[in-house]
């Protein structure tokens, strides 16, 4: 599928605050192949570092899992650079896009300026599923079982699931998935609650 490039990102918190993160996942995508999939923890800004019960038994992710991680400073360049010039895709992007400004406003550093597609809202408008979490999406599309709440795994499979959505419906492009009213930079907010959809 010549032409339909992204990354695919998914973000996992501490807490109920934005900018506490703890882990990332990308999945690179060229030409509707998944060509990289990378993931990592993150030592939380030290302002939001406190982990709650509710995110750990969500994710798994423990303090002394991160004590030694990358920094968010350290992993925004990561990110940036793993990700190029590519849109980010997400499932809930506007978690995601919330966590990345969160994350930066409480590390004191200024957002990047991407454009975020949301994979929920895809399939919401193309497929006739009674629910739209990541889960549902990826059985309807029979993508197989994966670790949901794994940041690497979430994100492959979210590249894989708007990959599929593209070959079903023969729309070539992200402005053909998304056409560009259905699109936003990043701004915008939603809090974790991690029933992610």
């Amino acid at each position: 599928m010549h032409g339909l490039n992204f990354t695919a990102i998914d973000f996992e918190t501490a807490n109920s605050k934005r900018g506490s993160v703890c882990a990332v996942g990308l999945a690179k995508v060229r030409n509707g192949v998944v060509t990289e999939t990378v993931s990592w923890l993150i030592k939380p800004p030290p302002s939001v570092g406190a982990f709650s019960p509710i995110n750990v038994g969500v994710h798994g992710i423990r303090p002394a899992d991160v004590r030694t991680a990358s920094s968010w400073t350290e992993s925004l360049h990561r990110i940036m650079d793993v990700a190029g010039g590519d849109s980010f895709v997400a499932h809930n992007a506007s978690f995601d896009r919330s966590v990345l400004r969160g994350a930066c406003a409480e590390s004191g550093l200024a957002a990047p300026e991407r454009t975020f597609h949301c994979s929920v809202a895809l399939s919401r408008r193309l497929l006739d599923l009674d629910g739209n979490k990541l889960p549902q999406v990826a059985r309807a599309l029979g993508l197989g079982a994966f670790s949901h709440h794994d940041a690497g795994s979430d994100a492959a499979i979210c590249a894989s699931a708007v990959v599929a959505i593209a070959h079903r419906h023969a729309l070539h492009s992200l402005d053909m998935l998304w056409p560009p009213k259905q699109s936003t930079s990043s701004a915008g907010a939603r809090r974790y609650t991690k029933t992610r959809t």
